[in-house]
């Protein structure tokens, strides 16, 4: 753990002391005595965690340099890192270079933004913009495309999703967990008019059935049953089934990503079809969102195959139920 004495809990205003029992904001990384923290409730700057805020240790940048091991700033003056314990190079040694300078990464100072916020109860900025700004440069565009069209193609939920993309941009990942997609499958995709990746993952899920309705078959005793051993049919319904899970994992981590590669397409399009603004918002607003009926369309379409399936199993239905039932 970063070793945090001298700093001052701000909560109690009291210097951290060697023996201090310390925890920090698992958002933020702030440090607090662990009884004003759990007095408190809450992170002070949690008003400040959706933007990206993270805590920094209050010294000036000349009494700072970084760490040669974990990259992160501490002080000069000590011999040993304090967020990682590594011993400090020599005074005069070339420091590695700090990433967080460089232009290219669009960092963003939230430290002294939200100073404000505090001080003033009131910020000096929209910080959505301000983490437009970072992430997406001052033209705030995201895919060659305006974060304002994006928000009108989004809907209500554009705040959390422009929020997660910012975070994505600045850590130059494609990966963010949605439990939606990963829960919801094929359904969450068609929710949110994605529907390649929608369509996609229906038609994979579909496929990697296939095995369980083949035993299912063979279990009825269904003459356009495929020829093949039990041992066989197990091992590929276990393929399939690791198969469905990876895909499941896969969903949930690049399901994000997917919808905003399927929403660029369709936001570029609109652009150039309607340049006007005003009309442009409309249209994005009506082909954007989220669909109900687009749901209930996929369950029906499941509904279908699978009254489908059940016409290609045999004759000899009792077979199944005493599968099921013992």
């Amino acid at each position: 753990m970063a070793d945090y004495k001298g700093n001052t809990c701000p909560v109690c205003k009291q210097k951290f002391k060697e023996a201090d029992d310390i925890v920090v904001c698992p958002d933020c990384g702030a440090p607090y005595h662990r009884d004003c923290y759990e007095k408190l409730g809450r992170c002070i700057h949690s008003a400040a965690h959706a933007a990206g805020y993270e805590w920094k240790f209050p010294y000036q940048e000349s009494e700072l340099c970084t760490c040669p091991a974990c990259g992160e700033r501490t002080l000069r003056s000590e011999e040993h890192c304090r967020c990682c314990g590594a011993v400090l190079p020599p005074e005069g040694a070339e420091e590695p270079a700090d990433r967080s300078e460089d232009p290219g990464e669009g960092s963003f100072d939230y430290s002294s933004f939200y100073r404000q916020f505090q001080e003033t109860g009131t910020p000096s900025a929209d910080p959505m913009k301000q983490a437009y700004e970072a992430a997406f440069g001052k033209e705030e565009a995201m895919d060659g495309i305006p974060c304002a069209d994006w928000a009108s193609y989004i809907g209500p939920a554009s705040p959390a999703y422009m929020n997660t993309y910012c975070r994505m941009q600045l850590a130059h990942s494609k990966v963010s967990m949605s439990f939606s997609a990963l829960l919801f499958g094929p359904f969450y995709f068609f929710y949110r008019k994605a529907w390649k990746p929608a369509f996609g993952f229906l038609a994979a899920e579909l496929l990697l059935a296939v095995p369980t309705l083949l035993q299912l078959m063979q279990i009825t005793g269904s003459t356009m049953a495929p020829a093949l051993s039990d041992s066989t049919m197990v091992l590929l319904a276990r393929i399939c089934s690791a198969l469905s899970f990876l895909l499941m994992v896969v969903r949930g981590m690049y399901g994000k990503w997917l919808y905003r590669k399927s929403a660029a397409e369709k936001i570029k399009r609109i652009r150039a079809e309607f340049p006007d603004a005003a009309q442009r918002k409309a249209v994005l607003a009506a082909q954007g969102g989220v669909s109900i009926a687009a749901v209930f369309g996929c369950f029906l379409l499941l509904m279908v195959v699978g009254s489908a399936a059940t016409l290609l199993l045999g004759p000899n239905v009792d077979a199944l139920i005493n599968l099921v039932y013992g």
